[in-house]
């Protein structure tokens, strides 16, 4: 039987080769699909690994690198959306909806996503940042950027955050759009939106199908000091590693 460390440098393997797992999306092509059942025994094969899951051992940064889902589903923002529905073929669908919505023709697309864990804070912060118009240009007849490209950084704040049984539980609270160093802050919509805190909260309860505030739950499936891999509650995987850092390599 392989050996964790084994384990774990074929799982980001297949995460760096599949695009964080963007390439194994069925939406967009049905391609690599053996990487999926891979990936899945390699976590299975994980699990039997038990280790302690604590606050400490949670709390600090880390780094999306792969999810057999829409990227965007890790956020809090996402998982209470999904857990409001009530319905794993609805949520699904609604995702789905939204992947096309927001990226067709490629003119949005997501980098680096991240998750900062404060048990002392009882706070959960989620971010991604995302780009618009990356790639634009008449095929063929021109080669120049017809657009710049513009983003920013969605950042979501979950608060009364728990660990209980190894599942992690949070409220939803607010949600804004920040600058992200090297991208251009969107037109009029920067002005009017941006850097600036919205109440979902306090706005969810208001919506008639929402009957409850907004809290989502993820369960901890394995966990170690540079790994983490957490399942939603339709069993769709979010793999997430610490940030690399040079004093870290330097250390090692």
């Amino acid at each position: 039987m392989p050996n964790i460390h084994e384990l774990k440098k074929k799982i980001y393997q297949i995460a760096a080769v599949t695009d964080r797992g963007q390439r194994l999306n069925k939406l967009i092509a049905p391609m690599y699909q053996e990487k999926l059942n891979e990936m899945d025994i390699l976590i299975s094969s994980l699990e039997n690994f038990k280790t302690e899951v604590s606050e400490e051992s949670l709390s600090g940064e880390w780094e999306l690198i792969y999810s057999n889902v829409e990227l965007f589903r890790s956020s809090p923002f996402f998982l209470a959306i999904e857990k409001a529905l009530n319905n794993e073929f609805k949520s699904n669908l609604f995702f789905k909806l939204h992947q096309l919505q927001v990226g067709s023709f490629g003119l949005s697309t997501i980098g680096r996503i991240t998750q900062n864990i404060d048990f002392n804070k009882k706070e959960f912060i989620s971010t991604f940042d995302t780009t618009i118009f990356g790639l634009t240009t008449i095929p063929i007849l021109g080669w120049f950027k017809l657009f710049p490209t513009f983003g920013g950084r969605v950042i979501t704040l979950s608060d009364e955050l728990i660990l209980e049984d190894n599942v992690l539980k949070m409220n939803l609270q607010k949600t804004k759009v920040s600058k992200v160093e090297g991208l251009n802050k969107i037109p009029l919509f920067s002005k009017l939106l941006m850097d600036r805190w919205y109440p979902v909260k306090e706005i969810w309860g208001k919506l008639p199908w929402n009957k409850e505030i907004p809290s989502c739950e993820i369960s901890v499936v394995y966990l170690d000091r540079d790994i983490r891999i957490m399942k939603d509650i339709y069993g769709s995987i979010f793999i997430y590693i610490r940030p690399t850092s040079t004093s870290l390599l330097l250390n090692y």
